[in-house]
């Protein structure tokens, strides 16, 4: 027998403190009485002998006895009185349902559902006081439910688990079960782990075998799995329409496999590539193609296994960029040679009469030309008329040199020309905010100007004929208008990686001119992703399937986390580590709670003494309250009435 809420002293202290209290009151309200008497004569002798008559003893013996007795009943059922021992109250267990990716294997009929069997057989040959907190382990230790002995609420959530995306960290998983049993204030359970023992392959479990309190129910899942670990694909540097891809194959078992590889674009399949992998092996097989069209690309292989869910991926890929650029001139066969430079470029060529301001086009070229009204997309202009100049001339110089060029990447890359000769030059007035990208002794030849806040579209000018003269045979030239249109159009020319991978954990290497500050790092819904970017690496997590755009202003990077990540290592559980279900606990409780039958019998005792010596009270009161007179009608006169 044993209290749960208080200690013995806290329980004795309590009840010293009411039953003194009550006591006093008893005294205190006998030694007070009101008399009648018959003549004042009489008054204070009588009531000095009574006084003392009553402070010797107490009347109504058995009302105090009886209150005392109600009381102590409450403060028990307060106190929580249980029947038994406290060894036997019950335990605190925790139960780590295995839910990496490992348990969609569909060996004997499904790794998941036999583990939700062995889970609910063990919750079901519980004491019915133990009390158990269920956590889904998997990349991400997920708490379920509290510490609870509602076994029921236990088997529903068992019920509803589903296998995840994620490898196992049972070292984080044990980890946490035992911080959550010293957090628990309950005598401390089992740590049950009930899965195959497949982890990451970075999990250290060695910290496990200092926990004695270990039991593994064990799953038979098969040693041997191929799957696709990832995709690659970006496009070539040769074509806009062409796509370098490449499919990465691992071998999980101990014994070498033979693959055949099954690759699909926008509904044309490629030949399929045999793949032969040795234990543990990972292989990439590179393939090219050329497309004009938007789709999804499919890889398989054959034969499946046991685990199918990275047995097929998929990446979908956009139509392939290219720059729609309305050129303005009145000298097409000159401007021909710059625009073939660039395999991304689609040019056409308009006379200066067929001017829009919103032509279909991505960016617009201005050749000498000053249109009426302002261009409604980016737009080049070279050597505009002075009069209408997005950008004001200062002054026109003869014979004049290149001497500086601008040092941002999008703009000045490759430019390094330190004696480039102008025959004839417009030397602007730039403002804050404009980009000087070539300048000379008198000022800027060639000015960027962002957008602006009312919605102006960016826009370039070129201060000299770059087709004029020996410019033409410049190496300066081409790199000049290819870094002017990259910066205008930065979409279309921003080198894009598309890669499916699996969920988990990245690292991924930058450019050295990325910047982290730079960096714009969002799912497929706009929602940010939190990352971290150490040497010029970016790591972040991702624990479920999703699309996330890595985006700097020269590169987009595309990831799509569909495939699982599939744990590469068998666990070894220490030599302390009970294995299997344990032995039924009796049906029976360990501990009987008598609180609720010790609340009512302080309630009945209290209910007692009011029926047996409140109503006396209350009829004395009664009395007390009448007149003098009416008392000596009555024929009290002389007897003595007792009230509390």
């Amino acid at each position: 027998m044993f209290f749960l809420n208080l200690s013995l002293g806290e329980f004795l202290t309590l009840l010293g403190a009411l039953s003194g209290i009550v006591t006093a009151l008893y005294l205190l309200d006998r030694a007070k009485r009101k008399k009648v008497v018959s003549t004042l004569h009489f008054w204070t002798a009588a009531t000095r002998a009574e006084e003392e008559q009553s402070r010797r003893r107490v009347r109504d013996p058995w009302s105090l006895l009886l209150q005392i007795f109600s009381l102590l009943c409450l403060l028990l059922a307060i106190a929580q009185l249980e029947w038994g021992t406290r060894e036997r109250r019950g335990h605190d267990h925790v139960l780590l349902l295995d839910t990496s990716s490992w348990m969609a294997s569909t060996a004997g009929g499904g790794l998941m559902q036999q583990a939700r069997q062995r889970a609910a057989q063990y919750v079901n040959g519980l004491a019915s006081r133990d009390r158990v907190l269920l956590v889904r382990a998997g990349g991400l230790i997920t708490p379920v439910t509290t510490f609870t002995p509602d076994h029921t609420e236990l088997l529903d959530r068992i019920r509803e688990s589903q296998p995840g995306f994620t490898a196992l960290s049972l070292s984080d998983a044990i980890g946490f079960a035992h911080q959550a049993q010293s957090w628990s204030g309950g005598q401390p359970g089992e740590i049950v782990y009930v899965g195959p023992e497949r982890v990451s392959g970075d999990d250290d479990s060695g910290g496990s075998g200092s926990v004695k309190n270990l039991r593994i129910l064990r799953l038979d899942a098969p040693q041997g799995n191929c799957g696709i670990r990832r995709i690659g694909v970006r496009r070539s540097d040769e074509a806009p329409d062409v796509w370098d891809a490449s499919v990465s194959l691992k071998n999980y078992g101990n014994e070498p496999r033979d693959l055949r590889l099954n690759l699909a674009f926008a509904g044309l399949e490629f030949s399929p590539r045999s793949v032969t992998l040795g234990p543990g092996e990972e292989k990439s097989i590179a393939y090219t193609f050329s497309t004009h069209v938007a789709g999804t690309l499919l890889a398989s292989i054959e034969p499946g296994d046991a685990l199918p869910t990275d047995d097929h991926a998929a990446l979908a890929l956009p139509k392939p960029g290219l720059l729609r650029v309305a050129i303005y001139t009145s000298r097409p066969e000159a401007l021909k040679p710059l625009l073939l430079a660039n395999h991304r470029l689609v040019a056409e060529l308009l006379r200066p009469d067929q001017y829009v301001p919103k032509p279909a086009a991505d960016m617009m070229l201005l050749d000498q030309f000053a249109p009426p009204l302002s261009p409604g997309i980016p737009s080049l202009w070279i050597t505009p008329p002075a009069e209408h100049s997005p950008v004001p001339i200062a002054a026109r110089s003869q014979d004049v040199t290149v001497s500086r060029w601008n040092s941002e990447p999008s703009l000045g890359s490759g430019l390094h020309a330190k004696a480039m000769n102008l025959p004839e030059a417009e030397v602007f007035e730039a403002f804050q905010g404009d980009i000087r990208v070539a300048e000379t002794d008198k000022g800027p030849v060639v000015v960027a100007r962002p957008s602006s806040t009312n919605g102006a579209p960016r826009l370039a000018v070129i201060g000299f004929d770059p087709l004029a003269g020996d410019l033409r045979f410049e190496l300066t030239t081409p790199l000049l208008f290819a870094n002017l249109t990259r910066w205008l159009a930065p979409e279309v020319f921003r080198a894009s990686d598309y890669t499916a991978s699996t969920v988990g954990s990245i690292s991924l290497a930058l450019d050295p001119n990325e910047r982290a500050e730079q960096l714009n790092v969002k799912d497929d819904h706009g929602y940010r992703v939190p990352f971290t970017v150490r040497n010029q690496t970016l790591q972040l997590y991702v624990s479920r399937p999703s699309i996330v755009h890595i985006v700097s202003p020269e590169r987009e990077r595309i990831y799509s986390f569909t495939l699982p990540e599939v744990a590469g290592k068998q666990w070894k559980p220490p030599a302390s580590a009970a294995q299997g279900l344990p032995a039924p606990a009796s049906l029976m409780p360990s501990a009987f709670d008598l609180w609720q039958w010790l609340a009512l019998l302080g309630g009945l005792g209290l209910m007692a003494e009011w029926l047996l010596f409140g109503r006396r009270r209350k009829q004395a009161r009664s009395v007390l309250k009448s007149s003098p007179q009416q008392a000596k009608e009555s024929g009290a006169a002389t007897r003595e009435v007792v009230t509390k």
